[in-house]
């Protein structure tokens, strides 16, 4: 079962997976990432997009993630950054110049989705700061540079901001029938009532064997919560492991995923 365009872009934007890397925050050597500018190759980048979005929310640490999304092939390289600063507290000239902190950079094939994420670190819990997401071309002679829209998050509030993963998920202890020949993973979400619709699925794998999935089933997220569960049968013998996820849909946060940590279990 493959996964849809539109389910790998939300993987990598959301938070579970796709290339990135990971760094501890640092000031810039460059100048100031303020100036908005959309502009591009003809004001068309041939981009789907490109977009600044926080993986994960802690009390003194938040790890943002970009995506550059390309709709054509194309020659191109495109480098991509990754900058954050602590919203200014007054709307005055000087506050509205204060210096963005570059966090991590990528360059690559403008034809291929780029993703990459940091964690920004020592943050002050309460404050809320901001983040964006800048791309540009490496070599096109010209204007050749685009900002994504810039957004801000709270440090030590998981849900603040727009387009913020709010979803936890565990995986429950899969169950084997008396038999051995059924297993069943088990999941939860907590967050629920952040989305119009939350589905769960799983991800399993034999050892040395390929990663599969099951299929999305949907969540009753009445209070916020719920668990959700799949069967598997005439699975080949060996030890496994599996680990759940939940996808929320709907209003600003559509398109986010929290997953699990992996569990084992074995089939005689």
């Amino acid at each position: 079962m493959a996964l849809s365009r539109r389910e790998l872009l939300g993987y990598a934007v959301a938070g579970t997976t796709g290339t990135g890397i990971t760094a501890a925050a640092r000031r810039s050597d460059g100048g100031d990432a303020s100036d908005g500018s959309e502009s591009g190759v003809g004001r068309n980048w041939q981009l789907g997009g490109v977009y600044a979005r926080p993986a994960e929310i802690g009390d003194t640490a938040v790890t943002f993630r970009a995506a550059v999304e390309s709709a054509y092939d194309t020659d191109y390289e495109v480098e991509v950054n990754l900058f954050y600063r602590p919203r200014p507290k007054s709307d005055s000239s000087a506050a509205a110049r204060a210096k963005w902190r570059q966090l991590a950079t990528e360059t690559g094939p403008l034809a291929d989705d780029i993703y990459l994420e940091a964690t920004a670190s020592g943050l002050e819990p309460g404050r809320t700061y901001e983040y964006r997401a800048e791309a540009t071309l490496t070599d096109y002679e010209g204007q050749s540079r685009r900002v994504s829209e810039t957004l801000a998050v709270t440090a030590g509030n998981p849900c603040s901001g727009p387009s913020t993963n709010c979803l936890r998920v565990e995986t429950l202890a899969p169950e084997t029938n008396d038999a051995g020949s059924e297993v069943t993973l088990r999941g939860s979400a907590e967050g629920m009532d952040a989305y119009d619709d939350v589905t769960g699925h799983f991800f399993y794998q034999r050892e040395d064997g390929e990663k599969q999935w099951t299929d999305y089933v949907e969540l009753d997220g009445g209070g916020g919560s719920g668990e959700f569960s799949v069967t598997l049968s005439d699975l080949p013998t060996g030890s496994y492991t599996c680990y759940a996820e939940a996808r929320g849909e709907g209003g600003e946060t559509k398109n986010m995923y929290g997953e699990g940590r992996e569990r084992q279990f074995r089939v005689e």
